[in-house]
């Protein structure tokens, strides 16, 4: 009796051990051919429309705060517009001059993945062409309707 208790308990583990598998093969099946999304990243629009030093040097530290904290497993935009335009602009067109230490850590967001949203409209009021802008940047038609879409999309929504 207790020799068919543990073959009962044998084929019973074996077969969940069999499901389970056969289970893990097709989620692996679907999520390459689609079917299946992988988990989401963690997604966050900042806003920044201040050209003051100490505003910018607070959203950049809390982008890197948040990269660290998920692993570097985070899509982070930085969404400059009105004032805040004046971040992603050549120091040749720039007249706020910020710190070389600012434009250092703009450049090492960027490379994180880190991308910072250079409004059009904005850069039309200022009169600053595109080709002012420095390489980090990323021109979108419009701060707003891009912090719009990429709510939408899912992204929490910082504003300082």
């Amino acid at each position: 009796m207790a020799q068919a208790k543990n073959h009962s308990r044998r084929h019973f583990m074996g077969g969940l051990a069999a499901a389970a598998g056969i289970g893990a093969l097709a989620v692996a099946g679907q999520s390459k051919a689609g079917g299946m999304m992988e988990p989401s990243k963690n997604k966050v629009v900042y806003q920044l429309n201040k050209s003051d030093a100490a505003y910018i040097l607070d959203i950049l530290h809390s982008a890197a705060t948040v990269l660290q904290h998920f692993n570097n497993d985070a899509d982070i935009v930085i969404d400059c517009f009105g004032p805040g335009i004046w971040l992603l602009v050549k120091t040749e067109k720039n007249h706020h001059h910020y710190e070389k230490f600012i434009m250092e850590q703009v450049q090492s967001l960027s490379m994180y993945g880190v991308v910072f949203n250079a409004c059009e409209q904005t850069l039309k009021t200022v009169k600053i062409d595109k080709a002012s802008l420095i390489p980090e940047a990323k021109p979108v038609f419009s701060g707003a309707v891009d912090l719009i879409i990429l709510q939408q999309k899912g992204y929490a929504y910082i504003s300082w």
